[in-house]
């Protein structure tokens, strides 16, 4: 028996939730689960800060409703980090700094690519 395995499927039990940063990527649970798909495109170029506003909302929204949110994209290291830190740094008021560190934690592979960290970095709730 595999326990980290089943560790891993309690947690997603929980899951009442989904924002789906994912490029192409359709939703698999649609009438499980309540989502929210913004197709996000992992790239340097692409302003992740103008997608943070509706990102919150919908983790905020849950949130009130006592729900379990899952952000996800394709690797679950670029784009849905970059989320999680900018809903970090708009709705709970940490830096970037702090925000970073706490994603980092709790997902070690966290890694926004240059242009999503930079924008980050210079982000202004």
């Amino acid at each position: 028996m595999d326990v980290m395995a089943d560790v891993e499927r309690t947690r997603l039990s929980e899951v009442t939730h989904v924002l789906n940063v994912a490029y192409g990527v359709s939703n698999l649970l649609p009438d499980q689960l309540v989502y929210k798909t913004l197709q996000i495109l992992d790239i340097p170029d692409t302003d992740i800060t103008s997608y943070l506003e509706e990102c919150s909302g919908f983790i905020e929204l849950a949130r009130q409703q006592d729900g379990v949110v899952l952000v996800h994209c394709n690797a679950g290291v670029s784009r849905s980090s970059s989320v999680v830190i900018g809903y970090l740094m708009l709705r709970e008021g940490l830096t970037f700094d702090d925000a970073y560190s706490q994603v980092k934690l709790a997902r070690p592979s966290t890694r926004p690519n240059p242009g999503f960290y930079q924008q980050l970095q210079t982000y202004k709730p």
